[in-house]
């Protein structure tokens, strides 16, 4: 985050609130968020008894701290959207993990996701939403992967960028596959390169192939690197084509306890 990020004053709730046909893609660092111990000890008081457990059972730190920063950011945002106090409302995960509200009737829907220090939230209302996030320096990718989870045309385009750009591509459809199966709270259990995108500079597409033949197709991607050295992206369903509005920003570090 910029310094003037650190520096701004606290945002009116309305700022971080999505309106209709807007999907809000938030970003933070685990390095800017927890610098202040003050901060620190004020998101723990917001954990329950069992995400403070949780909590505590990580190993490493960098996992301990992003899994705070995700809780309370998801606390924040959807607390301000539905107009209540971050620990006014309450979540449950779905047999492959997908956090949702307790209140079906609300409308909104968040996800969360994590890379090497950089978490993301993504609020929508009135269609699910799903992100992930992708660490574009992370531990080298077998590049037999590629043929096992990407389409035949993500396979060309991956393999058509060379030495150099072939890695980016490939976490690139990745991040795109993962913000898809989230959204749907399907977790991986779909064939990965039955899931085939198209990416231009105007437009992220998708098609299904083989086993996942005949699913809906009206959907809505973003795709972004405004976050160094990380790859953000989310997807949500666009019944009739209607495209929502996306997007990607860093959070003020203002809008946290």
């Amino acid at each position: 985050m910029s310094a003037a990020d650190r520096n701004t004053t606290a945002p009116h709730s309305s700022q971080l609130v999505p309106r209709d046909g807007e999907v809000r893609v938030w970003y933070a660092t685990t390095t800017d968020a927890w610098s202040d111990a003050d901060r620190t000890g004020r998101a723990l008081s917001w954990l329950t008894t069992m995400e403070r457990l949780r909590y505590e059972r990580y190993r490493h730190d960098v996992d301990r701290e992003m899994f705070l920063l995700g809780r309370v950011m998801a606390r924040t945002l959807v607390g301000q959207a539905l107009g209540v106090e971050p620990r006014g409302w309450s979540w449950q995960e779905n047999r492959y993990g997908r956090p949702e509200l307790s209140d079906k009737t609300t409308g909104l829907s968040f996800n969360l996701a994590h890379s090497a220090g950089v978490v993301v939230c993504a609020v929508s209302r009135g269609t699910d939403v799903g992100t992930d996030i992708e660490f574009r320096g992370r531990d080298a990718v077998d590049q037999r992967l590629v043929r096992r989870f990407c389409s035949p045309s993500e396979v060309a385009d991956i393999e058509s960028r060379g030495r150099d750009g072939w890695r980016d591509r490939f976490l690139q459809y990745w991040t795109l596959k993962e913000a898809y199966l989230k959204a749907r709270g399907v977790g991986i259990a779909v064939h990965l390169s039955d899931l085939s995108f198209t990416l231009d500079d105007a437009d992220v597409r998708v098609s299904f192939l083989n086993s996942l033949a005949g699913a809906d197709p009206n959907w809505a991607f973003a795709l972004s690197d405004t976050c160094d050295r990380h790859f953000i992206a989310a997807a949500t369903p666009a019944p009739h084509g209607r495209r929502p509005t996306f997007r990607v920003e860093p959070l003020p570090l203002s809008a946290l306890p």
